[in-house]
């Protein structure tokens, strides 16, 4: 087994139900300049299983059905539909020597421990990756700690382990800010686009910009995103944006949204609040 020892590299790796998210686990992890020695994926998604396995060749074998997965490998990720999890998973037979990765969104580590037994506790672990692992690139946060399977997210871009699930939730709603980033860059685009811009020049340097801004922030010490607000020089056009977008209530908004997402994440009720979303006011308290 691999609980909490060992290079990642070692082990033989399956993947319960092939879609987008074990996809980009996949795709990423055969592509590692020394990828482990095999990659068995079971025959849910079978399209995208057997694209997978052509692409790879060897490396990457499709099984015969879910249990073959588990039988052939050490470490297990679990990324079918939430609402299946519970069936999916009661229905084959651990070990305790096997290491299960759970993406399962809204399925609790405690009811994944239970339809894993005899696999240890400290052995069942919940991740939350983005895509772009798929490229080595991408994001995950996980818990609880375990080390090898940090070892293998950290070949993938960059890992970030929590000690509970109560601090998992809060975390995830920071994934959710990727749609108001696109929207952002879209109302970039399109308002150079107004200004007479080809739509392909306008896409090319706004994706440009923002890519290039946001590497100054890719490693950041827990007081990098003060320092660069801090380094706008008062009266310049940057801090203009900066001062007129919390003026309008910007950073209010995305503090309100995430709340409200955190509220439906915990199942619970958002907060009711008096003022409208993106209302100005000159109390706004964000840094």
């Amino acid at each position: 087994g691999c609980r909490q020892q060992g290079a990642p590299m070692e082990y033989s790796f399956g993947f319960v139900g092939v879609g987008t998210m074990n996809a980009a686990i996949v795709r990423g992890i055969a592509t590692l300049p020394a990828p482990p020695k095999s990659l068995v994926l079971s025959p849910r998604g079978a399209a995208r299983a057997a694209e997978l396995s052509a692409e790879f060749g060897p490396l990457v074998t499709v099984a015969k059905d879910n249990q073959a997965v588990v039988d052939a490998s050490d470490v297990v990720f679990v990324g079918v539909l939430p609402r299946l999890g519970e069936e999916v998973l009661r229905a084959l037979r651990f070990s305790e020597r096997h290491t299960v990765v759970s993406l399962l969104s809204t399925m609790p580590l405690a009811e994944v421990r239970a339809c894993c037994a005899p696999v240890p506790p400290a052995s069942v672990v919940r991740a939350i990756p983005l895509p772009p692992v798929a490229k080595q690139r991408g994001a995950c946060v996980m818990t609880p700690r375990h080390a090898p399977v940090a070892a293998l997210f950290s070949k993938l871009g960059t890992v970030v382990e929590v000690d509970s699930e109560e601090e998992m939730r809060k975390m995830i709603g920071i994934t959710c800010l990727m749609g108001q980033l696109y929207a952002q860059q879209l109302a970039a685009q399109s308002w150079l686009q107004e200004q007479g811009v080809d739509a392909g020049a306008a896409a090319r340097w706004v994706g440009a910009v923002y890519h290039t801004v946001s590497y100054d922030s890719a490693t950041p010490g827990p007081d990098t995103f003060a320092s660069l607000v801090e380094e706008q020089t008062p009266g310049g056009l940057n801090e203009q944006v900066l001062r007129e977008m919390r003026e309008a209530g910007a950073s209010l908004a995305l503090r309100d949204s995430l709340d409200d997402v955190l509220a439906r994440i915990e199942g619970r009720p958002a907060a009711a609040r008096e003022r409208t979303a993106y209302s100005s006011s000159p109390a706004d308290p964000s840094p």
